[in-house]
């Protein structure tokens, strides 16, 4: 039986693959602003986002914590990551989520060191949605990829951002392109462990990607999250457990680098298919 779990590329990996020439297992170091934010973390929870503050995200400047990590109030490990995306924009983030998980090879361009391998629950490839939201936006993404020294195998539910407490009719305002939000949980068990939104912002050069993990909360997949099984007493001890500081560290050094490479290559990949 033919392995198909491995990190890297082997022979015939990326034969007649035209994204081929974006493979590049160099990475660049941490930028100096997370090499900060790594050593002043874990930051007060005062300062942390609740995930029923995430509106917040579409007030104008900075929060607190923009790249770092804290324990909040409710137990939760909170993540917060700022990539800059120079000529990036919120559409190519959109045609990415929809584009990379199709092939685990196209995973594999974004995180070199740690993506392993990627299948979508319902496939893009042939899909005549209307837009790139429409690719992603309700799929999910089964993905096994490394987070620190342990091999994940998770399932990435992407949900609309109304959902996440972010309203849409807000972004021209606030300068956001898009939002990617999902829940995220183990891709064999039937429980989230967590939720994330990457909000892209408009800059002068490009954009920003805003990144946000709150991670520790145990709720069934199969029950909204306001459902009474969902908010049981001892979830703030449940998640305290669930998710030591060391994932907070794991988890910044992880999507920093995936992002800044992302965004090494990002505008270049979009004009090839556009």
């Amino acid at each position: 039986m033919t392995n198909n779990r491995y990190l890297g590329m082997q022979p015939g990996d990326l034969d007649g693959k035209p994204y081929a020439k974006y493979w590049n297992p160099e990475m660049a170091p941490l930028s100096p602003a997370v090499v900060q934010a790594l050593l002043q973390s874990p930051y007060s929870s005062e300062e942390g986002l609740l995930f029923s503050e995430s509106h917040r995200l579409l007030e104008p400047g900075r929060l607190a914590i923009e790249s770092g990590y804290t324990r909040l109030a409710t137990g939760e490990m909170y993540v917060a990551v700022n990539t800059p995306m120079p000529e990036a924009s919120g559409k190519m983030i959109d045609w990415w989520f929809g584009w990379h998980s199709e092939e685990s090879q196209r995973y594999k361009l974004w995180h070199p060191r740690a993506h392993i391998r990627a299948e979508m629950k319902f496939s893009t490839a042939d899909n005549p949605a209307p837009g790139d939201r429409e690719r992603y936006v309700g799929n999910t993404s089964f993905v096994d990829e490394y987070i620190g020294t342990g091999m994940q195998r998770l399932a990435i539910q992407f949900r609309p951002p109304s959902e996440f407490g972010l309203d849409e009719s807000r972004f021209a305002a606030a300068a956001v392109q898009t939002a990617v939000c999902a829940n995220v949980g183990p891709a064999n068990a039937p429980f989230n462990v967590g939720k994330l939104v990457h909000l892209i912002r408009e800059t002068p050069d490009g954009c920003e990607m805003r990144s946000r993990f709150w991670l520790g909360r145990l709720t069934l997949r199969t029950l909204p999250d306001t459902h009474v099984v969902n908010r049981l007493p001892g979830s703030r001890q449940l998640a305290r457990i669930a998710v030591g500081r060391e994932l907070g560290h794991d988890m910044l050094v992880h999507c920093a680098m995936e992002m800044a490479h992302l965004a090494s290559f990002l505008p270049q990949l979009y004009a090839d298919y556009h």
